[in-house]
């Protein structure tokens, strides 16, 4: 496989009890080789474990350097954030996701895995945005269907 940046959400997700099936996809993505992750992106992860998963800050520490010893990590740097904000003007995402991609265009990647961007976007003819989940959907032939809101007719 080819060089690979992981979005936070799929991080996120490498921990979710409640989605095994994404589970799964995310933590193959994190064993790889080939997978590449920012420090905005283990500092974002880091306060979801904390605030929304309840993770105690040494089992944050903990998960952190796991993921950071498995993967290539890129620093935001004054260069990153430069072309962050072209990426932003060009690309219409907000700051946080320009410098993401941005992190990815850095880093040689040629796909950004995230949920939240737009799946099958390429930017710079050079990094293509695919979400994880859909094509895993796809491949299995498991047809996607929206949950309706609780509350909501």
């Amino acid at each position: 496989m080819s060089p690979f940046f992981l979005d936070t959400n799929v991080l996120v997700y490498s921990f979710a009890e409640n989605e095994p099936r994404k589970r799964g996809i995310a933590r193959a993505l994190v064993e790889s080789d080939d997978a590449i992750v920012s420090t905005q992106v283990l500092s974002e992860l880091a306060h979801v474990l904390t605030r929304r998963l309840g993770f105690s800050a040494a089992e944050t520490r903990t998960r952190i350097t796991s993921i950071s010893d498995s993967c290539q990590v890129i620093a935001i740097t004054p260069a990153v954030i430069g072309d962050a904000l072209r990426v932003m003007d060009r690309y219409r995402y907000t700051f946080y996701d320009s410098q993401i991609v941005a992190s990815a265009l850095a880093a040689g990647a040629q796909t950004l895995f995230s949920e939240d961007m737009q799946d099958g976007q390429v930017i710079d003819g050079a990094l293509s945005i695919r979400s994880p989940f859909r094509h895993a959907l796809e491949q299995t032939g498991t047809p996607y269907r929206a949950r309706r809101a609780r509350g909501k007719r």
